[in-house]
């Protein structure tokens, strides 16, 4: 009984974030590209039963805060025989002792929160020994502290640019998949567009100005359960919300 009760309860809430998604994407103005947000289902804390129901919903991407859970989740029995193409995001902060432990992570997809030039050192160093012969790069996102908040992680949005560079041109296995920001909880919409969003897209537009890199190739990972729709509405992104 608890098993189709739990069943029920994340098809309902999973259904009921992505067709919130998809309203919000609809109302996107006509000039953004109509690219459709990828939905991240933040796991922590969830057993692995539920993560394993909502793959069974067609859920493919998980997000998890902390190495020591994502290790054991990834490697659990029941997730390795029935997600057998679960990709892994990495959306905490991460201390450069644990890089070996995250990077050994099966089916590890992207982490999402590189801060730093000497922590995408470490990265990369690491990615290239345990990859061994293999030429896969690592995807990895840069976190920008927009809303400059002490308690957040992520670097000054000032040094995105020379980080971002760095990453592409000192870091050969890592492949720089875009900008990540939490930015401040409870903004109040009726002020107007949420700054740390349009903080988030100024950055991304000077990294492609500065790098030359093409704009649909720098994707955007912002917005919790709280704020994701209006994150969905002014632009084509990743979507990061908790929907199990």
């Amino acid at each position: 009984m608890w098993k189709v009760a739990m069943s029920e309860e994340v098809a309902k809430a999973l259904q009921s974030v992505v067709e919130r998604v998809n309203q919000a994407a609809a109302r996107r103005p006509k000039t953004l590209p109509a690219v459709p947000p990828r939905l991240v289902a933040v796991s922590k804390t969830k057993p692995p039963e539920m993560v394993v129901e909502a793959y069974k919903q067609g859920q493919r991407n998980f997000g998890e805060n902390y190495v020591n859970e994502l290790v054991d989740k990834a490697s659990d029995p029941l997730i390795l025989e029935s997600c057998p193409e679960i990709k892994w995001h990495f959306i905490g902060h991460l201390q450069k002792n644990n890089v070996n432990k995250l990077l050994g992570v099966q089916n590890l997809f992207l982490v999402e929160t590189i801060d730093s030039a000497k922590l995408a050192d470490r990265v990369n160093s690491s990615w290239q020994r345990i990859r061994g012969a293999s030429t896969q790069r690592l995807k990895v996102m840069v976190q920008v502290n927009t809303s400059g908040e002490q308690s957040k992680h992520g670097l000054p949005p000032e040094d995105t640019v020379n980080t971002v560079k760095h990453i592409v041109t000192q870091c050969p296995a890592l492949h720089f998949s875009g900008l990540m920001t939490i930015g401040r909880y409870g903004y109040d919409l009726t002020l107007g567009p949420n700054p740390d969003f349009q903080m988030l897209l100024s950055r991304r537009q000077e990294v492609c100005d500065s790098l030359k890199l093409p704009m649909e190739d720098v994707e955007l990972s912002m917005g919790m359960s709280t704020d994701f729709e209006h994150a969905v509405s002014v632009t084509p992104i990743w979507k990061l919300v908790t929907a199990i």
